[in-house]
């Protein structure tokens, strides 16, 4: 089974060390800051670093289960450990929930309000991202230290109230005047207006995840719009901005880390579903596609040994549109389910582009039946984004929503039309943003964007009810959330789409994975953790029909 990937963000202050006696204990590091001894931005820096550790785990574990990246499984019920999961919460609960509550109150008692309202809208993500994984989770007895070391979990629904509590704090401290402003700001954005919108846009997320079980939140959702105050523009995408540094501190996206290396890609496969869907399934080829993958090679399959699904009988369970193994054109990655062994293929394996991962745009280089190896210094060379939340989310939410949630009166095909324009030119523009370039030739002709573009809409206006105008709108924002699984898992869970995902290699995997079993550190260490009888328990907010696949 393979070992989720830790990612790790070396900086230049130390990172929380994590009990090996209870998952909320701190131990005692000289370089750690304490209540007694450390200043506000020592805590901050300590935040945003854990944060960070919990979007891309998460990310890691969503885009898996959503045919991005490839789950190994074979089957759902043993493709995780409870062990697997020790890291995101450590991260989560050591690194930000513990600083954080120690922080936010010495921050304000120092003045410093821009300082604890990105740290509360930092905990609030974490609360939501704990629900959203895990179900129902340690809060209100969480952190407390001697006073509580078997902290009993609250329900996920009190949880996300809690965090909406904690965005709307921050949105009050970001209207006052600060003694100072953060030295180091990590993520965009940068200024107390941009954060303001990111604490609204993240309580529309919480609206649309929790629309099926709360009938008030349309009218939320209309009020937010109404107001103004929402992500709509670069300028306010709330992303996490990554550097080159090859060492000391490694400061460069970790999707680049694990397979830009010289040696052969060694982290990722990109999921052959994922591919088929941007390259081939529609009959016309995705704008992003030479952005969002680098193809080592354009020519495929290898031999047995580099590619041996190519040399096999198509599963029987398939469908007759199901893509299989490879997709022709060097883009070769793994399918949905393959546990077998990892063949010799690092050189050949397609590997993340250039947007979000700071990677190679496609020129077709890889022409060569040995490959194209990229290297430590190849492209943007690290210096990508973790895309937490980009404009262009907005507007398939907004979508989602104007299809789903009475009380919302917003314009679906408006909304639709504006995400895929967004989402195609903010990739396009990508490469020139972080320093690197794309080969003129290969670049996407403006005809090409707009039949692109104009294809989409047809489909649209072609749907002939409002559950297959969803199926668009939700494959498009599928397309567009490359580099953030975590949102593609809670929108699958949530509205079952997209539809037509690839199967799992063998048949009868299973019940989907509908939140993850707790992790060991909790329920070996807690003695009120009681672990989950199965994967198929639903957050609070997943009142979706089984079957999931």
């Amino acid at each position: 089974m393979k070992k989720i990937k830790k990612y790790i963000l070396i900086a230049s202050i130390a990172m929380i060390a994590f009990s090996c006696k209870k998952f909320d204990t701190l131990l005692d590091n000289p370089n750690a800051p304490s209540p007694t001894s450390a200043d506000v931005d020592l805590y901050f820096n300590q935040v945003q670093l854990s944060y960070v550790n919990v979007f891309n785990t998460a990310e890691d574990f969503g885009a898996q289960l959503t045919r991005m990246y490839v789950y190994y499984g074979p089957n759902y019920s043993n493709g995780y450990s409870p062990q697997s999961f020790d890291g995101i919460w450590g991260s989560a609960y050591e690194g930000v929930l513990k600083n954080a509550n120690v922080m936010i109150p010495l921050a304000k008692s120092q003045g410093k309000y821009f300082h604890a309202a990105i740290t509360e809208v930092l905990k609030a993500q974490t609360l939501f991202t704990l629900v959203d994984l895990f179900g129902d989770v340690p809060y209100s007895e969480a952190n407390l230290g001697v006073a509580n070391q078997n902290p009993k979990a609250d329900p996920g629904a009190s949880v996300y109230k809690a965090a909406l509590d904690l965005l709307d704090s921050a949105i009050l401290d970001l209207g006052k005047t600060s003694s100072v402003n953060p030295s180091v700001i990590l993520f965009n954005p940068s200024t107390k207006a941009g954060w303001i919108k990111v604490a609204n846009t993240m309580k529309l997320r919480a609206y649309v995840n929790t629309r099926l079980v709360d009938n008030t939140v349309g009218a939320k959702i209309q009020a937010l719009v109404t107001g103004g105050n929402l992500i709509t523009t670069a300028a306010d995408e709330f992303t996490f901005k990554y550097g080159t540094n090859q060492s000391t501190p490694n400061t460069r996206h970790p999707r680049f880390n694990g397979n830009y290396t010289g040696a052969g890609a060694a982290g990722d496969y990109v999921g052959v579903y994922y591919m088929y869907a941007l390259q081939v399934e529609k009959g016309i080829i995705d704008p992003r596609t030479r952005y969002y993958f680098y193809r080592q090679t354009v020519t495929s399959p290898g031999n047995v040994q580099q590619q041996p699904c190519a040399y096999q009988t198509r599963p029987a369970h398939y469908a007759p549109t199901d893509p299989f193994c490879e997709i022709g054109s060097g883009y070769w990655g793994r399918n949905h389910g393959d546990a077998t062994g990892i063949p010799p293929d690092g050189s050949l394996r397609t590997e993340p582009g250039v947007y979000p991962a700071g990677g190679k745009f496609d020129c077709s280089e890889g022409t060569a039946a040995s490959g194209s190896t990229a290297a430590l210094s190849s492209g943007a060379k690290g210096a990508g984004i973790s895309p937490i939340w980009m404009s262009f989310f907005t507007d398939f939410t907004l979508a989602e929503a104007a299809l789903t949630t009475p009380g919302y009166t917003g314009d679906a095909r408006a909304s639709l039309l504006n995400g895929v324009t967004n989402s195609i030119n903010r990739v396009m523009s990508f490469p020139a943003e972080i320093g690197t370039v794309a080969c003129a030739t290969r670049v996407p002709t403006p005809a090409a964007v707009t039949a692109y573009i104009n294809f989409v809409m047809a489909q649209y206006d072609a749907a002939a009810t409002t559950s297959a105008k969803l199926d668009v709108v939700l494959k498009e924002y599928y397309i567009a959330l490359w580099g953030n699984g975590l949102e593609a898992y809670n929108m699958y869970r949530r509205t079952s789409r997209p539809r037509g995902l690839q199967p799992t290699i063998l048949p009868g995997p299973g019940a989907f994975i509908r939140t993850f079993l707790y992790p060991s550190v909790y329920v070996n260490l807690n003695t009120n953790a009681k672990q989950k009888a199965d994967w198929a328990q639903k957050a609070f907010w997943d009142t979706n029909p089984d079957p999931l696949f």
